[in-house]
């Protein structure tokens, strides 16, 4: 009699749903990598208009040259204050993800260490069919013996 466990099904079902939560917080976590890898270049493309314009203050500079060096500086950081406020929100996203996830190995811990005692449970039982059987076959053979003499 092999052990097969009756909630096998369960346990199957159980580690699909851990594995799709893994999927899961995997693609928050590189849609959070892209957007500050994208804050990290908007940082750069300011800083480099900022130099640019500090460069050209020092030459002769017409005054739609300069409004639109402030516009470009002030429209870089209106960007990164609004992808500050993006990140912040992935951040959350990435957090519930992570969560779900803890949540999804518990439940599948549970039915694992089920599975665990049930299978320990069968093999202390196939132990003492054995021991049994041992004890019917000695019993038989001092029978036997007996009847030998």
């Amino acid at each position: 009699m092999a052990y097969r466990f009756r909630l096998e099904t369960l346990l199957t079902y159980r580690r699909n749903l851990e594995e799709q939560a893994q999927l899961a917080l995997a693609h928050e976590i590189g849609v959070l990598v892209d957007q500050q890898n994208r804050l990290t270049d908007l940082r750069d493309t300011r800083l480099r208009i900022a130099e640019d314009f500090e460069e050209r203050k020092r030459q002769t500079m017409g005054a739609p040259l300069f409004a639109f060096y402030m516009e470009s500086i002030r429209r870089k950081e209106r960007e990164i204050d609004a992808l500050l406020d993006v990140i912040a929100s992935q951040q959350a996203v990435v957090e519930k993800a992570r969560a779900r996830l803890g949540e999804r190995v518990k439940d599948r811990k549970v039915i694992e260490k089920a599975r665990e005692k049930d299978h320990r449970k069968y093999l202390q039982e196939m132990i003492r069919l054995e021991q049994k059987e041992g004890d019917e076959q000695a019993i038989l053979r001092a029978g036997r013996e007996d009847n030998l003499f």
